[in-house]
């Protein structure tokens, strides 16, 4: 069975960051800015303990958004292509926030190509520092890591087709980030 799916991809060929950054809507460059004056920053983080902090974050969200939770063992194995990118947010020396980025090819969109891109598997953070801007925080971040390491794109996670409720919201912020909706049909079982 197929199924359609979209998301939000951002072309970096041939673009430097400062390209990059121009085409982000202003409200997002403000808040990007704003949690880089507050201190934010971000280290990488992969041990067995930081993974299940990164686990329950997720989670968190998840439930928050009216998702259902999955089991540590089944977000385990989603999360293992991200292989050594996983990152924490930190505020002085406390975790505040989670990201994991994905390898990922243009045949997952049904090309045939081999042009490699990266998505988010994880954006996750403690609602309490929202006001820090987190989640503006780690999309540019994300960006960034994917012009610094060559990448050609980036997906921002998906983007919901018919979307309600806050997911009009979720989709509205992806939307501001500069890149282009495609739509594209994966096999289920």
């Amino acid at each position: 069975m197929k199924d359609i799916n979209a998301t939000i991809i951002i072309n970096l060929e041939g673009k430097n960051q400062e390209e990059i950054w121009r085409n982000v809507k202003y409200s997002r460059r403000k808040y990007v800015q704003q949690a880089q004056k507050s201190g934010l920053y971000y280290e990488k983080a992969f041990s067995e303990k930081d993974l299940k902090e990164m686990y329950d974050m997720h989670m968190q969200t998840l439930d928050e958004g009216g998702a259902v939770k999955w089991t540590y063992e089944k977000w385990r194995g989603f999360v293992s292509s991200a292989e050594e990118k996983f990152f924490y947010i930190k505020k002085d020396d406390k975790v505040i926030g989670c990201f994991a980025l994905g390898e990922v090819t243009e045949k997952l969109y049904g090309k045939e190509s081999e042009k490699k891109g990266i998505r988010p598997l994880v954006f996750a953070n403690k609602k309490e520092y929202n006001k820090l801007r987190p989640n503006d925080y780690m999309y540019w971040e994300s960006i960034k890591y994917a012009l610094d390491n060559n990448y050609s794109f980036i997906d921002l996670g998906g983007w919901q087709i018919n979307a309600r409720g806050h997911l009009k919201n979720v989709n509205q912020f992806k939307e501001q980030w500069g890149g282009e909706i495609i739509y594209y049909y994966l096999e289920y079982p």
